[in-house]
């Protein structure tokens, strides 16, 4: 039974889109860290347990204790802080994945989160604020989703109950004010990370439409790290199924590269399109396109 439901996990896991699994792991650390603390004798979070998964304004700290980059990014600063940001991260991050593809959540989550995180010590430490203060990365990271969906559609329109059809870079504008509002008049120093979210939300799709492919580099790695997780019976099985072409081979190679260069140049394209003119200037040809390039892994 026990098995059975370990199984179930996983195949959830693996056949959910980047979205789920990073609301997923969102919570799981939660779980996590609220299970360290009942163990360590605390019923609610404690800043001394927390603070060594959280990026602090202090480098030392941050060299020192370097993990804190990514895990703070998974760390939300209440349950309810929690519900909130999950419920944001699905709804921006399914117009990223469906729009550009699956693979790019990834990067801009982890890519503006980390950003966020130095620009929150560079600025502290510049402006001579520092303190040995701590924050959470799962505003900014997710933030930064937002700004990008909204750079790379912004006249997708999407219905609200209330208001009826609004424009999506009306709504992330919105929430982009009220994020930076509420951690500036709270004197919260967040309001530093939540900046460099933003810039580089902006700056993730600007690097797209000129063919940057910031994400190429960040998916190989991470693949890389993924990979040594892997069990040695699969890593054989697998090999034990590999079919090797010799002189035929390094034709479908060709063939498969110069379709790939295709594809993309295609893609930048109409990304370049939809930033000139918007979403709606696509023909049903390129929006048909754009659709399974979403889905292209």
């Amino acid at each position: 039974m026990q098995v059975s439901i370990i199984h179930d996990i996983k195949v959830f896991i693996k056949s959910g889109n980047m979205v789920t699994k990073l609301i997923l792991l969102n919570l799981a650390v939660t779980v996590f860290l609220f299970l360290i603390n009942i163990v360590l004798g605390n019923f609610a979070f404690s800043n001394e347990i927390t603070k060594y998964f959280l990026i602090s304004d202090n480098y030392y700290w941050d060299l020192t204790h370097p993990w804190v980059f990514i895990t703070h990014l998974f760390i939300s600063n209440n349950i309810i802080d929690l519900i909130w940001n999950m419920f944001i991260l699905y709804w921006f991050g399914a117009i990223v994945g469906d729009m550009i593809g699956d693979d790019k959540v990834l990067p801009v989550y982890i890519m503006g989160g980390v950003f966020g995180a130095l620009t929150y010590i560079i600025f502290t430490n510049v402006f001579g604020i520092a303190g040995f203060r701590y924050i959470t990365g799962c505003n900014t990271a997710i933030l930064s989703i937002a700004v990008a969906s909204a750079v790379l559609v912004p006249n997708y329109n999407i219905r609200l109950f209330i208001f009826g059809n609004v424009t999506l870079k009306i709504i992330v504008i919105i929430y982009v004010l009220l994020q930076l509002v509420y951690a500036y008049t709270s004197f919260n120093d967040i309001f530093y990370s939540l900046i460099g979210g933003i810039v580089f939300g902006w700056f993730y799709i600007y690097s797209i439409s000129k063919s940057w492919r910031l994400d190429s580099k960040f998916n190989n790695v991470f693949k890389n790290i993924i990979s040594l997780f892997s069990f040695s019976y699969n890593r054989k099985q697998n090999k034990s199924l590999s079919v090797k072409y010799k002189s035929k081979g390094v034709f479908y190679k060709e063939k498969n590269d110069k379709s790939e260069i295709e594809f993309n140049k295609n893609l930048d394209d109409i990304l370049k399109k939809i930033k000139e003119t918007g979403y709606d200037s696509l023909s049903d040809s390129e929006k048909e396109f754009l659709f399974l390039a979403s889905k292209k892994q």
